[in-house]
């Protein structure tokens, strides 16, 4: 099975009820689409190496603590967001997205998969900094979406004392880029299987901690 295979690959071995819910994931995911533009990708291999695989690294990039708080912002269809709540029951996930058609799959697939301790905001990041109060709340925050501008404007609001922030992308950081109140703290770059493509995921944290 595909997806056992490369979960075990990268480090992140599902166990058969795992595998199970992320079966049910694509169906799902796939019967929506029908009708919604959920996401651009449609075959079952794309989907497990480019979503599901890709959104699991960061468990292998990061040694993510027991019971933390992650935000999820831009979250789409539920990546990475999902997929590490499917891998690993003891985290606290809030997913950000503002488009209601991604939303509405959201609230259905969590029900449908029975996950706890997953809340959804169905709006943007502004909206949801102004509304929720969240302010130093997380422990991590994480897009593969959006620009990582974005998410690092808010960040240092966001995070708890020595949170990070999990950035994926197909490049590197430019170092350069990043304003003085955020350090590059490590880089964990792979090869997603099927030659799928080079993917980076940056680990940025606030200068002060």
């Amino acid at each position: 099975m595909l997806l056992q295979t490369s979960a075990t690959e990268i480090g992140v071995p599902l166990s058969a009820i795992q595998l199970q819910q992320f079966m049910v994931y694509l169906h799902q995911l796939q019967f929506w689409n029908q009708s919604f533009n959920l996401t651009s990708l449609t075959l079952d291999d794309e989907i497990i190496i480019k979503h599901f695989v890709d959104s699991l690294v960061a468990l292998k990039a990061v040694n993510i603590k027991v019971g933390a708080r992650l935000l999820d912002v831009g979250t789409g269809a539920g990546f990475p967001g999902i997929p590490l709540k499917i891998a690993r029951l003891d985290l606290n996930i809030t997913l950000v997205e503002p488009t209601r058609k991604k939303s509405s799959f959201l609230h259905f697939i969590i029900g449908l998969l029975r996950l706890e301790n997953v809340d959804i905001f169905d709006g943007t990041l502004d909206r949801f900094m102004t509304e929720q109060r969240s302010h130093a709340s997380f422990d991590y925050l994480t897009t593969r979406a959006l620009k990582h501008e974005l998410i690092l404007h808010h960040g240092t609001k966001l995070l708890r004392q020595g949170g990070k922030v999990i950035l994926y992308s197909s490049q590197s950081i430019n170092r350069s880029s990043l304003s003085s109140n955020w350090s590059l703290e490590n880089e964990y770059r792979f090869q997603l299987q099927k030659g799928y493509g080079r993917r980076v995921i940056s680990i940025v944290i606030p200068s002060s901690s």
